[in-house]
């Protein structure tokens, strides 16, 4: 049975599973059939462990996981990596959707690891703190699973024995605009700068600041790969041209 836990709001969400970064990136190149993401005994079949408890138990992990996600999401997503993205690229997408579904990774990530810049460190003693002040029931657990999915996602580095590295991204832009499309806009549509911005999706993919994002936009304007970046009536607003399944075609079609 799935652990839980309650957060200091007294809300009862799912404790963090292993994050299994690798295993779960390798699967997706090998699921011929998007309700594979979904079934644990057939990820069962898919991965390489020897042992067949380890397969049986980490299948489970990698399908609750795909299951917590919005089944259209959950397609789109298929539908991404089917047309063989850069690993980069669909990396970088896949830790969005990683942090959508793992709610205490990504509350701690928003509260302790994006304010801080690339390359700043941050103690484990902090972190110990932080878990053990915003969700008290089994924080040693919760701190070990923590900082192996902070470390398996990309997002810290160890240095030393005391001290982690915030990571910095590069080369966001196309996974900005597929997750705008994938999460906000699957077809056409103008999306003001403020909803945008109340949205974690851009904070989880790695950009620091705001004004990043605009440029971003700014950009995907001038290349074509959204129709507009404008001021109308005192709103910042962006408008999309493409449908999911034309923004991937054009994507893959760049040089």
């Amino acid at each position: 049975m799935e652990l839980e836990m309650a957060s200091k709001n007294t809300q009862e969400i799912p404790f963090p599973q292993k994050p299994l970064w690798k295993e779960t990136l390798d699967l997706l190149g090998e699921v011929k059939d998007v309700n594979i993401f979904t079934n644990a005994k057939a990820i069962e079949n898919l991965l390489h462990f020897n042992s067949q408890e380890s397969r049986a138990r980490y299948s489970r992990a990698i399908a609750t996981r795909f299951r917590r996600l919005d089944p259209q999401v959950l397609l789109d997503f298929y539908q991404l990596v089917n047309v063989e993205f850069p690993a980069d690229t669909i990396e970088q997408i896949w830790r969005i959707l990683f942090c959508k579904v793992e709610a205490i990774f990504s509350q701690m990530y928003l509260d302790l690891i994006w304010p801080r810049e690339p390359g700043h460190s941050i103690s484990r003693n902090e972190i110990r703190s932080y878990i053990q002040t915003t969700f008290p029931q089994q924080s040693k657990m919760l701190y070990e699973m923590l900082t192996l999915c902070f470390g398996q996602a990309g997002y810290l580095s160890p240095q030393g024995k005391q001290d982690l590295i915030v990571v910095g991204f590069a080369n966001l832009e196309d996974a900005l605009i597929i997750a705008t499309h994938l999460l906000m806009a699957r077809e056409p549509r103008t999306i003001k700068m403020t909803e945008i911005e109340a949205n974690p999706y851009w904070k989880y993919l790695g950009y620091k600041k705001f004004d990043h994002v605009r440029v971003a936009f700014r950009n995907a304007e001038a290349k074509g790969t959204i129709m507009r970046y404008a001021v109308v009536d005192h709103l910042e607003q962006i408008t999309t041209r493409y449908t999911w399944q034309e923004l991937l075609a054009k994507l893959k079609g760049q040089p």
